[in-house]
């Protein structure tokens, strides 16, 4: 019923609009021409260019001057502050504002002590062979070797299957517990 309706209205709208090419006024032209479709195209598109170039111009502008502040704000050494805080599920949180709704810890970070693993020498894939991009920033900021990051991560999943085995097993044991 509602399809109808709707395919009803639909249908009596497109032919209200093609009527209005069709039918005319007192001076004898149609109420709606395609020439005014073109006019009104153009002048829209006008409009929505110069909003473009005007929109791009100010954004930037605005980014240079943020640019600007950053670097000149920022002290390369001075150690960074972030916050820190723990949710109800005991996830521990951290950003660079204290959260509104959680107590907040100030952890200041000293940026010569933070290591930066860039994405090129990660490995997914342990069947491919590691291909490592070596740069003059990444010996400067004090980046892992990539074989030992591989070491980590194929720890951590020994780690991990150990988990699940051992919790497999504290399943059975509750189980056993619970049938005596």
């Amino acid at each position: 019923m509602i399809k109808r309706f709707c395919y009803l209205a639909v249908m009596l709208l497109l032919t209200s609009v093609a009527l209005l090419f069709y039918i005319k006024k007192p001076d004898g032209k149609p109420y709606l021409e395609l020439s005014m479709f073109e006019r009104y195209s153009e002048k829209v598109s006008g409009d929505v260019s110069d909003f473009a170039s005007q929109s791009a111009d100010t954004l930037t502008s605005q980014a240079k001057k943020l640019t600007e502040k950053l670097s000149l704000s920022k002290d390369t050494n001075a150690p960074v502050v972030v916050y820190k805080w723990q949710d109800e599920h005991g996830q521990w949180h951290y950003a660079d504002a204290p959260h509104p709704n959680y107590v907040s810890t100030a952890v200041s970070l000293d940026p010569n002590d933070i290591a930066v693993l860039p994405a090129e020498t990660f490995q997914a894939d342990e069947k491919q062979a590691a291909t490592v991009k070596t740069d003059e920033t990444s010996s400067v900021l004090g980046v892992y070797d990539p074989k030992n990051v591989q070491k980590m991560m194929q720890d951590a999943e020994q780690v991990k299957q150990l988990m699940e085995q051992r919790n497999k097993q504290l399943e059975q044991q509750l189980k056993e517990q619970g049938r005596n």
